[in-house]
């Protein structure tokens, strides 16, 4: 880690990416789908948030909402193998006992992060294709705001500054992600930080920019991205 960070540079980030990811509660829409009932982005058993060690002293100090996550509960595989250096596996009480304020950034940011091209160049946020049939976000990724992506990357910016270790680590995951593309003959959805939206080639890096109708849907998404219903219908109009 380089510079003083202390307890406060996470109230800091915090502050500055409060904002949800939309207008409406996306996780009444993933919910319903979910085995659980559950919203993707807060069920333990599809994602056990990471968090830095001081922004985990930050939460423990503040809020009772967060405790260190046990591989001796029910949840499968061995998530601490992927860890990155100097961070804490956590599990939080549950979605209905959320306090917003103390999400983790890594919560914040879900489904995406940040994608970095080969030359290690911060271009914009990426989705994490692994949810692509759970998260009903990347199925639209119209409604999500300007001013998320905006903080998105400058919360980002100051991540990689304070910790260079996290921008390799996500370099290097862009790389997999790439190769993974590339074996799968896809392109990456890249989400640019003024409101366009580009297809890229995992093998080039070329990338083309596209209008968000022209991006496909997943798993039951697929059908219900075309009805509208009353609370989506400004937040389209909107978008568009």
């Amino acid at each position: 880690m380089s510079g003083q960070a202390g307890t406060d540079f996470f109230k800091d980030l915090y502050s500055g990416f409060s904002m949800p990811l939309c207008e409406i509660d996306c996780g009444l829409k993933c919910g319903p789908y979910n085995d659980y009932g559950v919203p993707v982005c807060c069920d333990i058993h599809l994602v056990i948030p990471s968090a830095f060690d001081l922004e985990w002293k930050y939460l423990e100090e503040n809020t009772d909402l967060w405790k260190p996550w046990s591989s001796s509960g029910p949840e499968s595989g061995e998530p601490e193998g992927e860890l990155q250096d100097g961070q804490v596996l956590l599990q939080c009480k549950g979605y209905q006992s959320c306090q917003r304020e103390y999400r983790t950034l890594i919560c914040r940011a879900f489904p995406f992060h940040p994608y970095l091209d080969s030359r290690g160049l911060f271009i914009g946020l990426a989705y994490y294709p692994e949810f692509r049939k759970n998260c009903w976000i990347i199925s639209n990724l119209k409604v999500v705001s300007q001013p998320y992506k905006e903080a998105f990357q400058r919360t980002y910016q100051r991540v990689f500054e304070t910790y260079p270790g996290c921008r390799h680590d996500f370099s290097s995951y862009c790389g997999y992600v790439r190769e993974k593309a590339l074996e799968e003959q896809e392109e990456i959805v890249l989400l640019g930080f003024s409101g366009e939206v580009y297809l890229i080639d995992p093998k080039s890096e070329e990338k083309y920019r596209v209008e968000y109708k022209e991006l496909g849907a997943f798993g039951p998404f697929e059908i219900t991205r075309e009805l509208r219903f009353p609370d989506e219908s400004k937040l389209h109009e909107d978008s568009e």
